[in-house]
């Protein structure tokens, strides 16, 4: 065991140091899972040179003080918060999970399942409306300065959940799963309108495949279903807009919600 105090006389600054790496743990951990800033395309250099950036800032506002260094409570520490940073980056990627389902929805119910292309986001393979609806999405939060919400987010955890104070509770689960449910809903609002229209339409080809046996109805319904899906998708396009943008200006809500469920 090492007096931190000792050490800091002698020049070595090990205090700082100490809560440098516990801050830069819970900034890098976010960084793991935040969106536009965690996908594939930002370069990992690019991230640890945002990571350590955004830790030297916030290591000033830390009040932390450890006064013997143990390697063992250390490394218990780093993974706490390196848990937190993890949680925060997860819970804002769950609202673009919440539309790459919504566009699967779309895609299932449009026939485009089976339509799938690398997403460039993500390097995953999407279908065409989850690739379209995860663009537009990037784009609504960059013009809303969504990543400035996570960084003030970030900012505001240190006061509500203090270095090395994070405690496992249930309390954390169940704020996930509100925040979660959220998501789930928000999904489903995005692609009703879409999905119902579609059912409505095979309602329509059902009956007239009764009524005109002769007519091919798997030719006709795959042209019609796609028309009338990409139809409704371009009407309901700015009440999509708006239900996105609700669910990023409330992401610094719910990142509120889970920091205080993890106290």
């Amino acid at each position: 065991m090492l007096s931190i105090q000792y050490m800091d006389l002698l020049g070595f600054g090990m205090g700082k140091m100490v809560t440098f790496l516990l801050v830069l743990a819970r900034v890098g951990g976010i960084f793991t899972l935040a969106p536009v800033f965690g996908n594939q395309n930002v370069t990992r250099l690019a991230r640890i040179a945002i990571a350590v950036a955004l830790a030297s800032v916030f290591v000033p506002m830390v009040n932390f003080t450890l006064t013997s260094f143990e390697i063992l409570p250390f490394l218990t520490l780093i993974f706490k918060e390196t848990v937190i940073g993890v949680l925060m980056g997860f819970l804002a990627s769950m609202v673009f999970s919440a539309i790459t389902m919504a566009g699967s929805y779309i895609d299932l119910a449009m026939g485009l399942g089976f339509a799938q292309q690398v997403d460039p986001l993500t390097k995953e393979r999407n279908a065409v409306m989850a690739s379209l609806q995860t663009l537009v999405a990037t784009l609504i939060f960059l013009c809303l300065n969504g990543h400035h919400m996570m960084i003030v987010g970030l900012a505001d955890s240190f006061s509500l959940v203090p270095i090395g104070s994070m405690s496992f509770s249930p309390m954390a689960a169940k704020g996930l799963l509100f925040v979660f449910s959220g998501v789930i809903m928000a999904a489903l609002k995005i692609a009703a309108p879409v999905v119902g229209v579609i059912f409505i339409t095979d309602v329509a080809m059902g009956i007239m495949a009764r009524t005109v046996p002769q007519m091919n109805v798997f030719n006709v319904g795959f042209a019609l279903k796609l028309t009338a899906g990409l139809l409704v998708v371009i009407v309901v396009l700015p009440t999509t807009g708006s239900i996105v943008a609700g669910l990023f200006a409330g992401l610094h809500r719910d990142f509120v919600i889970l920091l205080r469920s993890l106290v």
